[in-house]
Order: structure tokens, then C-alpha cells, then sequence
């Protein structure tokens, strides 16, 4: 599909319309058949509004037509929003990275007219949706194009190291996907090549970030910002970010109802426990990367995940609304007795090789009673975590994991998603 220059040139119409007066007609005479009234013309005759959004372009333009009747409504996730113009929408990211300006993007319903782009920030980018082919440089972005229905207009990745979907990695062992790498290192001679309508990128740090890069390079790039978001529903609502390029908010409505419903279904279950018998979760490890414990505030995505599923954060009042770079030792006093651990430790799926990390967490009282878990259950060949795809999206699979985790009884059945138990290497 053709898309639209990034920058819209302005034209100005000056057509001028003359009116020409006919000479007046002889009088008729009353006995004359009348003549037949002409038939109205194209531009006169009534068109229908579409009664969905179109999966493909408008064939005639008529102003004032509502070209979008299936809308999304934005109800958790606060990094993204949309207003609709009858033939355009205006899609705005904020928070994409630290003290990142507000990014603009118009939508233009294909085959009607653009709208004059001195009415936007001068970064402004637009598209023409429904969008084509598109590239997706994080695997968090997989699922929206498997849940919406959109895998055939994937036509590249990043990195081929870390997918889990069984349908992407079908394509790229069917050889239909390129790599593009990542970071300013990205490869824009073959994002060129291959010509994607959109670029779906994500920023941390634009000196070092794709996005200015394929830009630059007038590559239509969106920003993910749905890292940024504080709750898990309002993660997953990207999922209607997507579908805004693609016509498919109806679809992605009735998606993310069902993901509201089986989240609000585990909540639901959690709250029935009382105070008293909520555990104190500990969360992450300690770094040699970082140099520190990383604890997630109580307000923030993971502080809203443990006390969604019926948990109390260790140590979640040191940075409520973000993270607290804590030493092993302040850790060590004050969260040695939180009864449930979860590591998220890349690559362990043993106790032992937990406890090989520092042997003072020999100490803490999850290990004394078996209670540490990891994140390490559906990991690929290269260490790519299907918790970080499928779980941003899904995060009732997230919550009910913990549900059962932190309260067993109230899900004696479950069958874990992402969680394993660690246990001795030997069994014991």
C-alpha cells in the first residue's frame, strides 16, 4: 500500500467557479409536455455511510461521511489517545521515554483526502490506513498481531533470538521474515528494502534508539510506550494502539473485553482473602549488573500484579510509584521473612543455582519453605521469556499464576503459564 509522505506538502486550491447565465428561455406554451428533469449527478446523489470500518480504501469521497463508525475507547491505558475526524484519526503517544515530548500521528482513511498538516506539530507523521505490511521490533507486539488477526502483514523483526509464537516462528523458518537489528545499529537499508507501511519501535534513550534513525531515513515509525503504563490492563490495552493502524478496533474491543473479564475474574478471586492472610512477596534478585536489588514500588505494573492477586510487596513503600535500588544487605533486613519469593532470574530453573548467586539467601524464609518461584517456565532455546510476549498482553495468565502461587486453595488445579517452582537440583 502507498503510503503518504510523512510531511505533507500544503496545497492551496484556488479553483474559481464561474456562473454563466443562460439566455432566457422562450415561454412555453401550456399545452407542451414539460420536460424531463435531469438526472442527478454523481457528486449529488446520496452515498451511504459504511456500517463498519473499511479493510481497504474509499472508493468515492464525500465530506462529512464518518468513515471510522467502529471506534476503540481508550478505558485504562494512559500513554496512548485517539480522536476521530470522520475520515482521519489523530493518534497521540506521551511518557514513550523519560522526558519524551508528545509524538503525533494522523491516520488517513485511504482514499480520502489528508488534512492540511500546518494544523499538527511539525514531527508529525502520517499514514494511510488500513496499513499494510509492518515490522515489529519488540516480541510484546506478536500478540496484538495474532489476537487481531494480522499476521500476514508481518514482514519483519529486530531479532529472530527471543519469539516464542509458534506462528512467528513458523515465518521465520519459513524464511518470510528479515531481521533489521536494533538500536541506532538498526539496518535501515533493509527496512528499505522491504518496504513496511509502519515500523512499530519502542524509545529508552533517543541518542542511542532506532526510531530518530528510520525517521530520519523517512520511514514511517510508531513508538510503543506500553512499557510506561502502571497497571497490567493498561499494558494490554495496546492492543487497541495496533489496531487504530489497521481499521480493527471492533475486533480489538471484543479481544480485550475478554482479557478484562478473565483478569477481573482472578482479582475477584484474590480479594476474598483477608488482610491477614496476604504473603509478603519478595520480587527480583539481587544484580551484579545494576550493583543493586531492584524493588518495584507498590503502585507501580508488578506492585499492581501482587496486590491483584492477593500479595503484599516486600519492601514496596521504599519507591511507590517506581523502583528502589536497594542493597543485598537492606533487602536482607527487611524482607528475610517475606514468605514468598519470586526471583525473575534469568536462566535458573533450580534452586541450587539460585543459592549459587550469594549464599545468603540460604537465609531468607521463601527458601526455608520452598515458596521461590521464577519466571522460567516457558523460556526458548535462547533464553527469550514468553512472559515478556505473551504475558504483556495476557496478563490474567500473569495474575492467575500468582493467584495460585500466593493463595493455592483458590486455584487447586491450575496449570502454570510462566511460574516454576525452584527446587533442589537433586530433589531433596
Amino acid at each position: 500500500m502507498k503510503k503518504l509522505p510523512i510531511v505533507l506538502c500544503l496545497i492551496a486550491l484556488g479553483s474559481l467557479l464561474a456562473a454563466c447565465a443562460a439566455p432566457a428561455a422562450p415561454p412555453v406554451d401550456e399545452e407542451e409536455p414539460a420536460v424531463e428533469e435531469a438526472e442527478p449527478t454523481l457528486e449529488a446523489a446520496a452515498i451511504p455511510a459504511p456500517a463498519e470500518n473499511l479493510d481497504g480504501c474509499v472508493e468515492t469521497y464525500v465530506e462529512g461521511i464518518d468513515y471510522f463508525p467502529e471506534k476503540a475507547e481508550v478505558t485504562d491505558a494512559e500513554n496512548f489517545s485517539v480522536e476521530y475526524f470522520n475520515h482521519y484519526k489523530v493518534v497521540t503517544v506521551t511518557d514513550a521515554f523519560d522526558a519524551a515530548e508528545p509524538f503525533t500521528y494522523v491516520l488517513v482513511q485511504c482514499g480520502t483526502p489528508a488534512p492540511e498538516a500546518g494544523g499538527f506539530p511539525d514531527d508529525t507523521q502520517f499514514i494511510e490506513v488500513p496499513a499494510g505490511d509492518i515490522i515489529a521490533m519488540s516480541t510484546t507486539q506478536l500478540p496484538h498481531l495474532t489476537d487481531l488477526r494480522l499476521l500476514d502483514n508481518l514482514v519483519g523483526l529486530d531479532s529472530f533470538l527471543f519469539v516464542n509464537s509458534p506462528e512467528v516462528r513458523d515465518l521465520i523458518d519459513a524464511g518470510e521474515l528479515v531481521e533489521i537489528g536494533s538500536g541506532a545499529d538498526v539496518n535501515v537499508e533493509v527496512v528499505l528494502d522491504v518496504e513496511p507501511d509502519i515500523v512499530m519501535a519502542f524509545g529508552f534513550d533517543p541518542s542511542t534508539d532506532a526510531h530518530p534513525v528510520l525517521i530520519e531515513a523517512g520511514i514511517f515509525t510508531a513508538l510503543d510506550a506500553s512499557w510506561r503504563e502502571a497497571t497490567p490492563l493498561g499494558r494490554a490495552e495496546w492492543l487497541k494502539y495496533t489496531a487504530l493502524f489497521y481499521n480493527v478496533e471492533a475486533e480489538a474491543e471484543v479481544v480485550y473485553s475478554e482479557i478484562v473479564t478473565a483478569y477481573e475474574s482472578a482479582r475477584e478471586l484474590a480479594a476474598s482473602v483477608p488482610e491477614a492472610e496476604r504473603p509478603t512477596v519478595l520480587w527480583n534478585q539481587f544484580s551484579s549488573f545494576t550493583e543493586a536489588w531492584i524493588i518495584p514500588g507498590a503502585e507501580t505494573y508488578v506492585g499492581a500484579l501482587i496486590a491483584d492477586a492477593g500479595g503484599i510487596i516486600a519492601l514496596g513503600e521504599e519507591a511507590p510509584g517506581d523502583s528502589a535500588m536497594l542493597s543485598l544487605e537492606a533487602v536482607y533486613e527487611g524482607a528475610l521473612d517475606a514468605e514468598v519469593w519470586i526471583a525473575n532470574a534469568f536462566g535458573i530453573t533450580t534452586l541450587d543455582a539460585l543459592l549459587d548467586e550469594d549464599s545468603r539467601y540460604a537465609d531468607f524464609a521463601a527458601v526455608q519453605n520452598g515458596n521461590v518461584w521464577n519466571d522460567s517456565l516457558d523460556v526458548n532455546e535462547n533464553g527469550g521469556n514468553n512472559y515478556f510476549e505473551l504475558g504483556v498482553t495476557n496478563p490474567h495468565l500473569i495474575l492467575q499464576d500468582l493467584v495460585a502461587i500466593f493463595h493455592p486453595d483458590l486455584l487447586p488445579d491450575h496449570e502454570f503459564n510462566f511460574y516454576l517452582r525452584l527446587e533442589p537440583a537433586d530433589g531433596e
